[in-house]
């Protein structure tokens, strides 16, 4: 992997991650805020709540992580633009395709990864979800 490559990537990464944990966690907790009439109130364990937790998270993922990406590309390329970084590696005769490839890469493994993570992951999760929450519902509460 060359230098340039290297840099490009670590030019996404810092955005790329702050990004996807930003709006995962708002994500997230907008979920679990839809949902906490259903869990207030019925004497659950904390076991069940956790559960409840870690089932609402793939589908929040799966949401937050095609944004993040976009997010990190348009901070990146935009801090490299601002810094004339675009314009030395142009001058220096790097061609723009060059300086998109490492993303395309990266994006490509990104999209295989969510393609099996939305076959696989995601439907086994959301499944799991509705039978606790078809469970939690059918629990009488204790007011």
């Amino acid at each position: 992997m060359g230098i340039l490559t290297r840099y490009l990537l670590r030019a996404h990464l810092g955005p790329f991650f702050f990004a996807f944990t930003a709006l995962t966690g708002l994500l997230f907790l907008n979920a679990i805020a839809q949902r906490l009439e259903a869990l207030v109130g019925r004497g659950l364990e904390w076991s069940v709540i956790l559960e409840f937790a870690v089932l609402s998270l793939p589908h929040t993922v799966a949401l937050t992580l095609p944004m993040a990406v976009l997010v990190a590309v348009l901070y990146a390329f935009g801090d490299l633009a601002a810094n004339n970084e675009v314009t030395a590696m142009s001058a220096g005769g790097v061609k723009p395709s060059r300086i998109l490839l490492p993303m395309v890469a990266a994006g490509t493994l990104v999209t295989a990864g969510m393609l099996y993570f939305n076959d696989r992951i995601l439907p086994e999760a959301n499944h799991n979800l509705k039978n606790l929450l078809v469970d939690i519902g059918n629990k009488s509460p204790t007011f």
